[in-house]
């Protein structure tokens, strides 16, 4: 099978709505011989460039024909995968992901273990901001969610009862991971021992 078409297949194979860089196809041959095989296949109308050197396989609305935007997920996927990268969520978000506050935050902030920088992509300005909170392999993992949460919501406003319905929504598991990324804040760590 010719490069191209190995391309191809993973492309297909990932389907409709996937966004992707060079370096996803790094199993298949080297950076430097990928990206004109892609620019090929990007002029050929096989697939879409959305610029900072992403792709992706457009999803077509039936009605209309016209090709629709990628999704948000998706191309926080693949950032991760072009810069080297894992994100957090934001403080914000986590807090909002735990029921700790009912606003969803209007800015797409993501966490880093790595620098801060600014993105913007398919009309997302997305803010990538370092943390020294070690970066889990599930975003969705609570304790670590549960110490960004309680970190953006602050020394000052995080009562007892907030840090009890955190807590009250990991397992045993999660909350023992949980105690010790508390361990590398002072205050919110206080406030788990006083709690126990």
């Amino acid at each position: 099978m010719y490069i191209t078409e190995k391309i191809k297949y993973k492309i297909k194979k990932q389907g409709r709505g996937w966004v992707f860089t060079p370096r996803d196809f790094l199993n298949i041959r080297h950076f430097n011989t990928i990206n004109p095989l892609l620019d090929r296949l990007e002029k050929r109308g096989e697939i879409r460039s959305l610029g900072k050197g992403l792709y992706d396989y457009p999803i077509i609305d039936r009605e209309t024909g016209k090709l629709k935007p990628p999704k948000l997920e998706g191309l926080i996927r693949a950032l991760e995968v072009q810069l080297g990268d894992k994100f957090q969520f934001s403080g914000a978000y986590s807090a909002f992901l735990l029921g700790l506050t009912r606003r969803m935050p209007a800015e797409l902030t993501y966490l880093s273990n790595k620098q801060s920088r600014v993105v913007e992509i398919c009309g997302y300005k997305i803010k990538i901001s370092k943390t020294f909170i070690p970066t889990p392999k599930n975003k969705y993992d609570k304790a670590t969610l549960a110490v960004q949460a309680l970190r953006y919501i602050g020394k000052s406003k995080v009562t007892h009862s907030i840090l009890k319905a955190t807590m009250a929504q990991l397992n045993a598991k999660e909350l023992k991971k949980f105690q010790k990324l508390a361990k590398q804040i002072e205050w919110i760590n206080y406030l788990v021992i006083d709690n126990a």
